[in-house]
C-alpha cells in the first residue's frame, strides 16, 4: 500500500527558510512516519523554492521520503502557486491514496483539477484552516479538526449549493505538538498577553490592539501586513518572525495566550501555548470548548473580552490553575502520537 501526503500550500508560505521548515516537528511530518511504521509506503510532497528530495528522520517515527517541487509560477502569491513537476509525478505514481493537507491551497486545487478528478484517483483531505472548498465534497474521507467544522460540513445551512459531507466520511483529527519542547519554563513575565499569527490582510487584529491599550501585549509572527500593523497599533509589541525552536521560550515570557486574527478554527498556536502552561483565550464564534475547555481558558465575545481577560489577569491562582490544566489537556490530547487513529483510518480508506 502507498499513501502520499501533499501540502496544498508551499513550505515557504509561512517561513522562507526551507531548512527551518524541515526542522519543524508537527503532524504533517509525523503522519507519514507513523504510517511507515504500520507497513505503508508513505511520502510527503510539497512546493519549495528549489526542488530536492530528502529523508525525514523525526524522533519516535520511521523515516520516509520528502519530495520538494519547485513552483511553476513562483511570482504568484504563495497560496496560488502550483507545480507542473508535482502534477507529472502524481500522474505516474501508483499511490493508493493521496492526502491533501489543507482544503484551499493552489497546489491542491491544481492536483485535483489535473490528476485526481480526471483520473478518478482516490484522495482524502485534512482540514487545516478553512473547512470547505470545492474539492472537499469529492474526497473519499475528510479529517476536520473541530466540532464547529464538523457541524458546518454536515449542515451547510443557507449555503444550499454546498454538498454536505456525511458524518460517516469524517473523523476528527487532533493536533500534534512536541510536548517535551513546548513545555512550561521559568522566565520573566515581560507580557501580560501574547499571540502568534501570520500577519496577513485576511485577519483582524483590532481586538489585540485594544487589549494593548491597558495591558502589555505582544504578537509573534510576520507577513505582508506587518508594516501596516506596526504603524496602526504601536501599543503592541510586534515581535516579528521567531524561529519555531525559539517560540516556547518566548511564550514563557507571557501570562496568557490570546488568539488574534479571528479567522482560524484551530491554529496550532493554541495547543502550543497551552502545552507551555498558558491559559488560552479565543472568540467563541469559531473556537469551541473542544479546542479550549472551560477549565483551560476563556471563550469570549466582542462585548466582554476586555473585562474577562483583565479579570483573569488579576486572579493569579485561577490563572495558574488554568495553565496547569491546559498543559495536562494538551499532553493527553495532542501529543506526538495523537494521529495514530487517523493513520489507521487512512489505511482503511486506501484499501
Amino acid at each position: 500500500m502507498r499513501i502520499i501526503f501533499v501540502l496544498t500550500y508551499p513550505t515557504h508560505h509561512g517561513v522562507a527558510d526551507t531548512d527551518e521548515w524541515l526542522r519543524w516537528d508537527n503532524r504533517d511530518k509525523r503522519m507519514p512516519g507513523i504510517l511507515t511504521e504500520m507497513g505503508v509506503e508513505s511520502e510527503l510532497w510539497a512546493l519549495a523554492p528549489a526542488p530536492f528530495d530528502t529523508v525525514a528522520a523525526l524522533d519516535g517515527v520511521a523515516p520516509y521520503l520528502i519530495r520538494l517541487f519547485a513552483p511553476s509560477n513562483p511570482a504568484a502569491k504563495t497560496r496560488d502557486q502550483v507545480s507542473d513537476a508535482m502534477v507529472a509525478a502524481a500522474r505516474t505514481d501508483p499511490a493508493n491514496l493521496f492526502v491533501l493537507v489543507g482544503s484551499n491551497g493552489g497546489a491542491g486545487f491544481d492536483l485535483f483539477d489535473r490528476v485526481l478528478r480526471p483520473d478518478r484517483r482516490r484522495f482524502a483531505v485534512i482540514i487545516g484552516g478553512d473547512y470547505w472548498s470545492r474539492i472537499v465534497p469529492h474526497a473519499a474521507f475528510v479529517f476536520p479538526e473541530t466540532s464547529v467544522q464538523e457541524a458546518k460540513l454536515t449542515g451547510p445551512s443557507w449555503r444550499f449549493w454546498r454538498r454536505s459531507v456525511p458524518a460517516a466520511r469524517m473523523q476528527r483529527l487532533p493536533k500534534t505538538i512536541d510536548t517535551d519542547r513546548f513545555a512550561p519554563m521559568a522566565a520573566e513575565k515581560r507580557f501580560d498577553v501574547i499571540s502568534t499569527s501570520r500577519l496577513s490582510p485576511y485577519k483582524k487584529f483590532d481586538e489585540i490592539a485594544t487589549l494593548g491599550e491597558t495591558m502589555r501585549v505582544a504578537v509573534i509572527g510576520d507577513g505582508p501586513q506587518a508594516a501596516e500593523l506596526r504603524a496602526r497599533f504601536p501599543q503592541v509589541t510586534w515581535l516579528g518572525h521567531v524561529p519555531n525552536g525559539q517560540v516556547p521560550a518566548m511564550l514563557a515570557q507571557a501570562r496568557l495566550f490570546f488568539h488574534a486574527g479571528r479567522r482560524d478554527y484551530f491554529p496550532r498556536a493554541i495547543p502550543e501555548a497551552m502545552a507551555c502552561g498558558l491559559p488560552a483565550v479565543a472568540f467563541d464564534d469559531r473556537i469551541g470548548t473542544d479546542v479550549i475547555p472551560p477549565e483551560c481558558g476563556l471563550l469570549v465575545r466582542d462585548g466582554d473580552y476586555r473585562q474577562r481577560v483583565a479579570a483573569l489577569l488579576t486572579d493569579p491562582d485561577r490563572l495558574d490553575a488554568m495553565g496547569h490544566t491546559a498543559r495536562a489537556h494538551t499532553v493527553a490530547t495532542h501529543g506526538p502520537r495523537s494521529s495514530v487513529a487517523a493513520c489507521r483510518r487512512l489505511i482503511e480508506v486506501a484499501g
